[in-house]
């Protein structure tokens, strides 16, 4: 199979091109920069430069058997224009070209599209049958997950094109810059916070099960539609703090905080963003103290059941192997 991949650079979609020319599949990966095009290549895949709002890059990719589309704008301080560029439209341009090709889609979409109320409901798992809640204009790049898998099955529909959407919740791994990357400043002292109680399994995800997932989802072009990649295993607040200090050597000690305190916090650090960078992407506010304290609400029986999901990887081994990278890029 020769595959096209977009955010090869990127976290799941660089555990996907390892794991693709693993098994023996084509990889060339759309990247937009020669330290990207040399960072794909040593993971075993072919580069082409471009960029997945434009177009004319998109056109030089044919004769592809499959399409994984991981590129997208997480968590940069930009303003919504460079969002919707990137997340939305580059998303209709991984479809457009899936038609042209015949190919199948796997795109990597995000639970920030049920909306972040929704990430905290009560009653019960969250199932990909759960309604949308309303995403505030500021969370830029919910409202951009959102309205990418609008623009997904509304041009898979029209051109017939055989899609499949993940939908992760907060994933770290090897090569991660945004979440993990913060963890690793908090705990290098041997000390973490705990927001409530500890014992509460939270919403992460490892990012080599969800490259497991992508390629399970290659592998059934017949299975459409949207999936949970939200449960691989489970860990508490307290064993994820526990596990990464002991990879780095370290017994961690707790500092409690308590919900509100956490939620001020957060909201406070959200308004001085917007303040300091008016018109830009400012982050989660008080959604990210939620996160932490909940217990994981997501579901991902449908994955387990129509993909035949099943991931490798403990938490426990995924977080050590994770804590080795940052140590090799001295960033412990």
């Amino acid at each position: 199979m020769r595959v096209l991949v977009t955010g090869g650079t990127g976290l799941v979609g660089s555990h996907a091109i390892e794991r693709l020319v693993r098994r023996g599949d084509s990889v060339v990966a759309l990247v937009r920069s020669s330290e990207g095009r040399a960072m794909v290549e040593r993971l075993g895949a072919e580069s082409a430069l471009g960029a997945v709002e434009d177009a004319a890059s998109w056109a030089q990719l044919r004769e592809v058997d499959a399409v994984v589309h991981a590129a997208a704008i997480v968590a940069e301080s930009v303003p919504w224009e460079r969002y919707h560029a990137v997340n939305v439209l580059g998303t209709r341009h991984a479809v457009d070209t899936a038609a042209r090709s015949g190919a199948r889609l796997v795109h990597i979409s995000s639970i920030a599209v049920y909306g972040r109320r929704t990430e905290t409901a009560k009653g019960g798992p969250l199932t990909e049958d759960a309604p949308f809640a309303p995403i505030a204009e500021a969370d830029y790049y919910a409202r951009s997950k959102r309205l990418a898998e609008e623009i997904l099955w509304e041009r898979a529909r029209e051109l017939g094109v055989s899609a499949a959407a993940l939908r992760p919740c907060v994933i770290y791994g090897e090569r991660e810059r945004i979440f993990m990357t913060r963890v690793m400043r908090v705990v290098r002292f041997g000390v973490a916070p705990l927001v409530g109680k500890g014992d509460n399994h939270i919403a992460v995800v490892y990012a080599g099960n969800v490259a497991e997932a992508v390629l399970a989802a290659l592998d059934r072009p017949d299975v459409e539609g949207a999936f949970n990649t939200t449960n691989d295993g489970g860990i508490t607040q307290r064993e994820f703090f526990e596990i990464i200090g002991a990879a780095g050597g370290r017994r961690m000690r707790f500092v409690r905080l308590p919900l509100s305190v956490a939620l001020v916090a957060g909201h406070a650090w959200h308004l001085w963003r917007r303040l300091r960078a008016p018109g830009s992407y400012a982050g989660i506010g008080g959604s990210g103290a939620r996160f932490l304290s909940r217990e994981n609400p997501f579901s991902s029986e449908k994955a387990e059941r129509e993909l035949g999901w099943r991931p490798t990887t403990s938490p426990h081994e995924a977080l050590a192997r994770t804590v080795r990278w940052f140590r090799s890029e001295g960033a412990d």
